[in-house]
Protein backbone atom coordinates (compact mmCIF):
# COMPACT_ATOMS: atom_id res chain seq x y z
CA UNK A 1 0.00 0.00 0.00
CA UNK A 2 1.68 3.15 -1.34
CA UNK A 3 1.99 6.64 0.90
CA UNK A 4 -0.95 7.82 -0.69
CA UNK A 5 -3.59 5.31 0.14
CA UNK A 6 -2.45 4.98 4.01
CA UNK A 7 -3.41 8.27 3.98
CA UNK A 8 -6.53 7.96 2.95
CA UNK A 9 -7.34 5.42 4.76
CA UNK A 10 -6.24 7.35 7.75
CA UNK A 11 -8.25 10.35 6.96
CA UNK A 12 -11.70 7.09 6.09
CA UNK A 13 -11.00 6.36 9.92
CA UNK A 14 -10.79 9.55 11.39
CA UNK A 15 -13.83 10.71 9.63
CA UNK A 16 -15.27 7.05 11.28
CA UNK A 17 -14.29 7.89 14.47
CA UNK A 18 -15.84 11.48 14.15
CA UNK A 19 -19.41 9.39 13.13
CA UNK A 20 -19.15 6.65 16.24
CA UNK A 21 -18.12 9.67 18.16
CA UNK A 22 -21.16 11.58 17.60
CA UNK A 23 -23.19 8.27 18.52
CA UNK A 24 -21.48 7.09 21.08
CA UNK A 25 -19.89 9.30 23.23
CA UNK A 26 -23.11 11.67 24.15
CA UNK A 27 -25.44 9.39 25.00
CA UNK A 28 -29.30 10.49 26.04
CA UNK A 29 -28.95 12.09 29.20
CA UNK A 30 -32.15 12.18 31.73
CA UNK A 31 -32.93 15.68 33.24
CA UNK A 32 -34.79 14.98 36.53
CA UNK A 33 -37.28 17.95 38.11
CA UNK A 34 -38.53 17.66 41.62
CA UNK A 35 -41.91 19.33 42.09
CA UNK A 36 -43.47 20.55 45.50
CA UNK A 37 -46.87 21.53 44.53
CA UNK A 38 -48.58 23.29 47.04
CA UNK A 39 -52.13 22.07 48.75
CA UNK A 40 -54.68 23.48 51.04
CA UNK A 41 -56.26 20.88 53.21
CA UNK A 42 -60.41 20.28 52.62
CA UNK A 43 -60.20 19.93 56.52
CA UNK A 44 -63.10 22.56 58.71
CA UNK A 45 -62.97 26.35 57.80
CA UNK A 46 -60.29 27.96 59.61
CA UNK A 47 -60.98 30.77 62.36
CA UNK A 48 -60.21 34.30 60.89
CA UNK A 49 -57.93 34.78 64.13
CA UNK A 50 -56.09 32.37 63.21
CA UNK A 51 -55.65 33.35 59.72
CA UNK A 52 -56.17 31.85 56.43
CA UNK A 53 -54.34 29.98 53.71
CA UNK A 54 -54.16 30.62 50.08
CA UNK A 55 -52.49 29.11 46.49
CA UNK A 56 -51.17 31.81 44.04
CA UNK A 57 -51.34 30.64 40.09
CA UNK A 58 -46.94 30.66 40.20
CA UNK A 59 -47.12 27.91 42.91
CA UNK A 60 -46.51 30.30 46.28
CA UNK A 61 -48.47 29.63 49.07
CA UNK A 62 -49.06 32.22 51.23
CA UNK A 63 -50.38 32.47 54.97
CA UNK A 64 -52.41 36.19 55.70
CA UNK A 65 -53.76 37.58 59.35
CA UNK A 66 -54.23 40.79 59.97
CA UNK A 67 -52.11 42.93 56.81
CA UNK A 68 -49.57 40.12 58.06
CA UNK A 69 -48.83 38.20 55.26
CA UNK A 70 -45.93 35.11 54.94
CA UNK A 71 -45.35 33.29 51.51
CA UNK A 72 -43.71 30.06 50.83
CA UNK A 73 -42.51 28.77 47.44
CA UNK A 74 -40.25 25.37 46.48
CA UNK A 75 -37.56 26.81 44.73
CA UNK A 76 -36.74 24.09 42.01
CA UNK A 77 -32.72 23.48 40.83
CA UNK A 78 -33.78 24.94 37.33
CA UNK A 79 -35.10 28.27 39.09
CA UNK A 80 -31.86 28.15 41.44
CA UNK A 81 -29.52 27.44 38.33
CA UNK A 82 -30.91 30.54 36.76
CA UNK A 83 -30.97 32.70 39.53
CA UNK A 84 -26.94 32.15 39.59
CA UNK A 85 -26.12 31.35 36.20
CA UNK A 86 -22.34 31.72 36.16
CA UNK A 87 -22.34 29.38 39.35
CA UNK A 88 -23.87 26.73 37.85
CA UNK A 89 -22.56 26.09 34.70
CA UNK A 90 -18.80 24.55 35.55
CA UNK A 91 -19.65 21.42 35.61
CA UNK A 92 -18.33 19.43 39.38
CA UNK A 93 -16.76 22.85 39.61
CA UNK A 94 -19.93 24.45 39.79
CA UNK A 95 -19.94 26.92 42.69
CA UNK A 96 -24.05 27.15 43.42
CA UNK A 97 -24.01 26.68 46.59
CA UNK A 98 -27.88 25.00 46.42
CA UNK A 99 -27.68 22.91 43.78
CA UNK A 100 -24.65 20.70 41.47
CA UNK A 101 -25.74 22.99 38.62
CA UNK A 102 -24.85 21.04 35.59
CA UNK A 103 -22.51 18.35 36.84
CA UNK A 104 -24.03 15.16 36.22
CA UNK A 105 -23.30 12.12 38.29
CA UNK A 106 -22.24 9.15 36.04
CA UNK A 107 -23.71 6.82 37.80
CA UNK A 108 -27.17 7.99 37.81
CA UNK A 109 -27.27 9.60 34.06
CA UNK A 110 -28.72 12.51 36.03
CA UNK A 111 -28.13 15.43 38.05
CA UNK A 112 -29.70 14.73 41.54
CA UNK A 113 -30.96 16.81 43.87
CA UNK A 114 -28.26 18.39 46.57
CA UNK A 115 -31.25 20.53 48.78
CA UNK A 116 -34.34 21.09 48.95
CA UNK A 117 -34.89 24.54 49.57
CA UNK A 118 -37.87 27.16 50.05
CA UNK A 119 -38.11 30.75 49.63
CA UNK A 120 -39.66 32.15 52.79
CA UNK A 121 -41.48 35.52 52.26
CA UNK A 122 -42.77 37.96 54.86
CA UNK A 123 -44.83 41.06 54.61
CA UNK A 124 -45.64 42.91 57.63
CA UNK A 125 -47.64 46.13 57.42
CA UNK A 126 -49.42 46.08 60.70
CA UNK A 127 -47.99 43.86 63.55
CA UNK A 128 -45.60 46.42 65.93
CA UNK A 129 -42.68 43.22 65.19
CA UNK A 130 -42.80 39.89 63.91
CA UNK A 131 -39.70 37.49 64.15
CA UNK A 132 -39.12 34.31 62.51
CA UNK A 133 -36.61 30.98 63.49
CA UNK A 134 -35.65 29.38 60.26
CA UNK A 135 -33.86 26.75 62.36
CA UNK A 136 -36.64 25.60 64.05
CA UNK A 137 -38.27 24.74 60.51
CA UNK A 138 -38.89 21.17 59.92
CA UNK A 139 -39.84 19.21 57.07
CA UNK A 140 -41.52 15.83 57.35
CA UNK A 141 -42.47 13.04 54.87
CA UNK A 142 -45.26 10.35 54.15
CA UNK A 143 -41.85 8.23 53.59
CA UNK A 144 -40.87 9.00 57.66
CA UNK A 145 -38.23 11.44 57.19
CA UNK A 146 -37.97 13.87 60.02
CA UNK A 147 -34.97 16.83 58.68
CA UNK A 148 -34.00 19.72 60.04
CA UNK A 149 -33.28 23.21 58.48
CA UNK A 150 -29.68 23.98 57.35
CA UNK A 151 -27.90 26.52 59.30
CA UNK A 152 -25.27 28.93 58.03
CA UNK A 153 -22.15 28.10 60.99
CA UNK A 154 -21.16 25.39 62.71
CA UNK A 155 -22.83 26.85 65.64
CA UNK A 156 -26.21 25.69 64.18
CA UNK A 157 -27.99 23.41 66.32
CA UNK A 158 -28.99 20.60 63.49
CA UNK A 159 -26.86 20.64 60.14
CA UNK A 160 -25.26 23.71 58.59
CA UNK A 161 -23.54 24.83 55.44
CA UNK A 162 -20.13 25.04 57.14
CA UNK A 163 -19.72 21.52 57.64
CA UNK A 164 -21.10 20.24 54.97
CA UNK A 165 -19.19 21.67 52.25
CA UNK A 166 -16.03 21.90 54.58
CA UNK A 167 -16.06 18.14 54.70
CA UNK A 168 -16.12 18.37 50.69
CA UNK A 169 -13.28 20.87 50.31
CA UNK A 170 -9.83 19.58 49.29
CA UNK A 171 -7.08 20.86 50.27
CA UNK A 172 -5.58 23.05 47.43
CA UNK A 173 -6.16 26.61 46.86
CA UNK A 174 -8.92 26.31 44.80
CA UNK A 175 -10.73 24.11 46.75
CA UNK A 176 -10.62 26.93 49.58
CA UNK A 177 -11.43 29.26 47.09
CA UNK A 178 -14.81 27.77 46.29
CA UNK A 179 -15.46 26.82 49.57
CA UNK A 180 -15.52 30.75 50.48
CA UNK A 181 -17.77 31.28 46.96
CA UNK A 182 -20.32 28.96 48.31
CA UNK A 183 -20.68 30.22 51.86
CA UNK A 184 -20.53 33.74 50.78
CA UNK A 185 -23.67 33.09 48.66
CA UNK A 186 -25.31 31.15 51.50
CA UNK A 187 -24.41 34.13 54.47
CA UNK A 188 -26.71 36.62 51.62
CA UNK A 189 -29.56 34.55 50.40
CA UNK A 190 -30.13 32.16 54.08
CA UNK A 191 -33.16 33.45 55.70
CA UNK A 192 -31.15 34.83 59.14
CA UNK A 193 -31.45 33.81 62.20
CA UNK A 194 -32.78 36.60 65.06
CA UNK A 195 -33.85 38.98 62.31
CA UNK A 196 -37.05 41.05 63.25
CA UNK A 197 -39.41 42.63 61.23
CA UNK A 198 -40.58 45.63 62.19
CA UNK A 199 -44.19 47.01 60.69
CA UNK A 200 -44.07 48.68 57.29
CA UNK A 201 -41.02 46.48 56.80
CA UNK A 202 -40.68 43.23 54.22
CA UNK A 203 -37.79 40.25 54.95
CA UNK A 204 -36.83 36.85 52.85
CA UNK A 205 -34.37 34.37 52.44
CA UNK A 206 -33.94 30.79 51.89
CA UNK A 207 -34.54 27.75 54.73
CA UNK A 208 -32.83 24.77 53.16
CA UNK A 209 -33.28 20.71 54.04
CA UNK A 210 -31.99 17.37 52.79
CA UNK A 211 -33.41 16.27 49.64
CA UNK A 212 -36.56 13.75 49.98
CA UNK A 213 -36.92 10.46 49.03
CA UNK A 214 -37.83 10.04 45.33
CA UNK A 215 -40.66 7.93 46.25
CA UNK A 216 -42.40 10.70 48.47
CA UNK A 217 -45.62 11.61 47.83
CA UNK A 218 -46.54 14.50 49.90
CA UNK A 219 -44.36 16.45 52.32
CA UNK A 220 -45.08 18.96 55.35
CA UNK A 221 -42.93 22.45 56.12
CA UNK A 222 -44.15 23.46 59.51
CA UNK A 223 -42.31 27.10 60.26
CA UNK A 224 -42.28 26.19 64.18
CA UNK A 225 -42.96 29.26 66.77
CA UNK A 226 -43.48 32.44 64.71
CA UNK A 227 -43.52 35.07 67.16
CA UNK A 228 -46.24 37.21 66.31
CA UNK A 229 -46.44 39.51 69.26
CA UNK A 230 -43.62 40.42 72.05
CA UNK A 231 -44.41 41.80 75.58
CA UNK A 232 -42.08 43.25 78.33
CA UNK A 233 -38.40 43.06 78.00
CA UNK A 234 -39.05 41.77 74.26
CA UNK A 235 -39.55 38.52 75.42
CA UNK A 236 -42.47 36.53 73.21
CA UNK A 237 -46.20 36.04 74.10
CA UNK A 238 -47.53 34.97 70.68
CA UNK A 239 -46.36 32.50 68.65
CA UNK A 240 -47.63 30.22 65.74
CA UNK A 241 -46.81 27.39 64.57
CA UNK A 242 -47.91 27.72 60.17
CA UNK A 243 -48.11 24.35 58.00
CA UNK A 244 -47.57 24.11 54.73
CA UNK A 245 -48.57 20.70 52.74
CA UNK A 246 -46.91 19.73 49.13
CA UNK A 247 -47.80 16.99 46.54
CA UNK A 248 -43.99 15.79 45.05
CA UNK A 249 -43.81 14.46 42.07
CA UNK A 250 -40.14 13.77 40.18
CA UNK A 251 -40.21 14.34 36.34
CA UNK A 252 -38.02 13.07 34.15
CA UNK A 253 -37.43 13.92 30.47
CA UNK A 254 -34.92 12.56 28.01
CA UNK A 255 -32.48 14.81 26.69
CA UNK A 256 -30.63 14.03 23.68
CA UNK A 257 -27.22 15.74 23.84
CA UNK A 258 -25.07 16.47 20.74
CA UNK A 259 -21.25 17.04 20.69
CA UNK A 260 -22.05 21.44 20.81
CA UNK A 261 -23.43 20.90 24.23
CA UNK A 262 -26.77 21.51 22.53
CA UNK A 263 -30.11 19.49 23.23
CA UNK A 264 -33.62 18.86 22.62
CA UNK A 265 -36.70 16.92 24.38
CA UNK A 266 -37.00 13.43 22.50
CA UNK A 267 -39.51 10.63 23.50
CA UNK A 268 -38.78 8.28 25.78
CA UNK A 269 -39.07 4.80 24.13
CA UNK A 270 -39.72 2.76 26.84
CA UNK A 271 -42.38 2.72 29.55
CA UNK A 272 -43.39 0.87 32.63
CA UNK A 273 -46.41 0.99 35.25
CA UNK A 274 -44.03 -0.74 38.13
CA UNK A 275 -43.25 -4.15 39.25
CA UNK A 276 -45.93 -6.91 38.77
CA UNK A 277 -44.40 -8.88 41.91
CA UNK A 278 -42.38 -7.76 44.89
CA UNK A 279 -41.52 -10.80 47.32
CA UNK A 280 -39.72 -10.82 50.42
CA UNK A 281 -40.65 -7.43 51.80
CA UNK A 282 -41.50 -6.70 55.12
CA UNK A 283 -44.97 -5.31 56.73
CA UNK A 284 -43.97 -1.83 57.15
CA UNK A 285 -40.20 -1.44 55.17
CA UNK A 286 -41.45 1.66 53.00
CA UNK A 287 -37.33 1.41 51.10
CA UNK A 288 -38.88 -2.11 49.72
CA UNK A 289 -42.30 -1.66 48.83
CA UNK A 290 -44.04 -1.08 44.98
CA UNK A 291 -43.81 2.59 45.16
CA UNK A 292 -40.00 2.89 46.54
CA UNK A 293 -39.34 0.45 44.03
CA UNK A 294 -40.71 2.00 41.35
CA UNK A 295 -39.88 5.52 42.06
CA UNK A 296 -36.04 4.57 42.11
CA UNK A 297 -36.67 2.54 38.77
CA UNK A 298 -37.73 5.16 37.03
CA UNK A 299 -34.83 7.69 37.91
CA UNK A 300 -32.83 4.70 36.23
CA UNK A 301 -35.05 4.35 32.49
CA UNK A 302 -32.20 6.27 30.82
CA UNK A 303 -29.71 3.45 30.88
CA UNK A 304 -32.62 0.88 29.58
CA UNK A 305 -33.64 2.95 26.90
CA UNK A 306 -30.10 3.58 25.65
CA UNK A 307 -30.04 -0.95 25.89
CA UNK A 308 -33.30 -0.82 23.03
CA UNK A 309 -32.71 2.48 21.24
CA UNK A 310 -29.06 1.33 20.21
CA UNK A 311 -30.16 -1.75 18.89
CA UNK A 312 -33.70 -0.51 17.31
CA UNK A 313 -31.74 1.75 15.38
CA UNK A 314 -28.91 -0.86 14.21
CA UNK A 315 -31.99 -2.73 12.89
CA UNK A 316 -31.28 -5.22 15.55
CA UNK A 317 -34.92 -5.10 17.70
CA UNK A 318 -38.21 -4.40 17.43
CA UNK A 319 -41.06 -2.78 19.31
CA UNK A 320 -42.00 -5.19 22.59
CA UNK A 321 -41.77 -5.90 26.08
CA UNK A 322 -38.93 -7.50 28.51
CA UNK A 323 -39.37 -8.77 31.83
CA UNK A 324 -37.08 -8.42 34.03
CA UNK A 325 -36.36 -10.38 37.71
CA UNK A 326 -33.94 -8.93 40.11
CA UNK A 327 -32.56 -9.44 43.49
CA UNK A 328 -32.22 -5.89 46.05
CA UNK A 329 -30.13 -7.21 48.88
CA UNK A 330 -30.74 -5.89 52.64
CA UNK A 331 -27.68 -3.33 51.95
CA UNK A 332 -29.14 -1.54 48.44
CA UNK A 333 -27.33 -3.34 46.06
CA UNK A 334 -28.62 -5.79 43.46
CA UNK A 335 -26.98 -8.93 43.19
CA UNK A 336 -28.63 -11.04 40.50
CA UNK A 337 -30.84 -9.60 37.43
CA UNK A 338 -31.90 -11.90 34.65
CA UNK A 339 -34.60 -11.62 31.63
CA UNK A 340 -37.88 -14.12 32.17
CA UNK A 341 -39.48 -12.66 29.04
CA UNK A 342 -38.75 -10.76 25.61
CA UNK A 343 -40.60 -10.69 22.42
CA UNK A 344 -38.15 -7.50 21.44
CA UNK A 345 -36.85 -9.89 18.88
CA UNK A 346 -32.85 -8.99 20.35
CA UNK A 347 -30.90 -11.08 22.77
CA UNK A 348 -28.75 -8.14 23.24
CA UNK A 349 -31.33 -5.74 24.48
CA UNK A 350 -31.50 -8.19 27.34
CA UNK A 351 -28.32 -8.76 27.96
CA UNK A 352 -27.59 -4.75 28.42
CA UNK A 353 -30.43 -4.34 30.79
CA UNK A 354 -29.17 -6.76 32.88
CA UNK A 355 -25.65 -5.59 33.11
CA UNK A 356 -27.59 -2.21 33.63
CA UNK A 357 -30.05 -3.36 36.67
CA UNK A 358 -27.09 -4.36 37.80
CA UNK A 359 -25.47 -1.62 38.78
CA UNK A 360 -28.18 0.03 40.20
CA UNK A 361 -28.22 0.44 43.66
CA UNK A 362 -31.27 0.84 45.99
CA UNK A 363 -31.81 2.79 49.57
CA UNK A 364 -30.64 -0.07 52.17
CA UNK A 365 -33.69 -1.85 54.59
CA UNK A 366 -34.99 0.69 56.58
CA UNK A 367 -34.12 -0.78 60.22
CA UNK A 368 -35.76 1.82 62.60
CA UNK A 369 -38.98 0.87 60.36
CA UNK A 370 -39.17 -2.36 61.79
CA UNK A 371 -38.65 -1.77 65.17
CA UNK A 372 -41.67 -2.88 67.20
CA UNK A 373 -42.99 -2.07 70.44
CA UNK A 374 -42.96 -5.63 71.98
CA UNK A 375 -41.22 -8.60 70.72
CA UNK A 376 -42.66 -11.08 68.51
CA UNK A 377 -42.96 -11.50 64.13
CA UNK A 378 -45.46 -10.19 62.55
CA UNK A 379 -46.88 -11.48 59.11
CA UNK A 380 -47.56 -9.81 56.41
CA UNK A 381 -48.86 -11.14 52.31
CA UNK A 382 -45.47 -11.15 50.79
CA UNK A 383 -43.50 -10.70 54.43
CA UNK A 384 -40.86 -13.39 54.99
CA UNK A 385 -41.96 -14.43 58.47
CA UNK A 386 -38.59 -15.23 60.65
CA UNK A 387 -38.26 -14.15 64.50
CA UNK A 388 -34.68 -13.37 64.72
CA UNK A 389 -33.62 -14.23 68.25
CA UNK A 390 -32.07 -12.44 70.49
CA UNK A 391 -33.42 -9.04 69.05
CA UNK A 392 -36.46 -7.95 71.11
CA UNK A 393 -38.80 -5.91 68.84
CA UNK A 394 -37.65 -6.33 65.27
CA UNK A 395 -40.47 -7.91 63.64
CA UNK A 396 -38.59 -10.45 60.74
CA UNK A 397 -35.11 -10.48 59.86
CA UNK A 398 -34.53 -8.68 56.67
CA UNK A 399 -33.38 -10.79 53.58
CA UNK A 400 -33.46 -9.97 49.83
CA UNK A 401 -36.39 -8.55 48.20
CA UNK A 402 -36.85 -10.61 44.50
CA UNK A 403 -38.69 -8.17 42.35
CA UNK A 404 -40.16 -8.77 38.79
CA UNK A 405 -40.53 -5.82 36.91
CA UNK A 406 -42.30 -5.94 32.72
CA UNK A 407 -41.02 -2.67 30.63
CA UNK A 408 -42.07 -1.72 27.71
CA UNK A 409 -40.63 -0.38 24.38
CA UNK A 410 -42.56 1.53 21.81
CA UNK A 411 -40.87 3.81 19.16
CA UNK A 412 -43.12 7.56 18.96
Amino acid sequence: MNRAARYRLLICALALSGLLAGCFLFPAAVKHETLLAPFVGQGPATAEADGSYNLQEDGVVSWELAGLRLEVEHMTDAKLNALFPDESSRGKYSTNPYTYGNWIDARLGYTPNRFTVFKISVFNRTLPKVMLDPLAAVLETDQGQFLRAYGITSASPHVNFENYYRSQRGQSGNEFYRFELRMGMVRSYNYEEDQPIFKGENYGGYIVFDPVYPETEEVALTLKNFVLRFGAFDQPVEKRDLRFDFKHQMVAQVIEQGGDGGGQTVALMISEEGPSQVMGNLPGERTRDRSAIQAAVRQRLAGLNRCFAGAFDQGEASEGAVTMRFTIEVGGAVSEAKVTESNVDSEAVGQCMEQEIRGWTFRPIDIAALQAPTGGASSGENALETSRPGRPGLRSTPMPVFVTYPFNFKVE
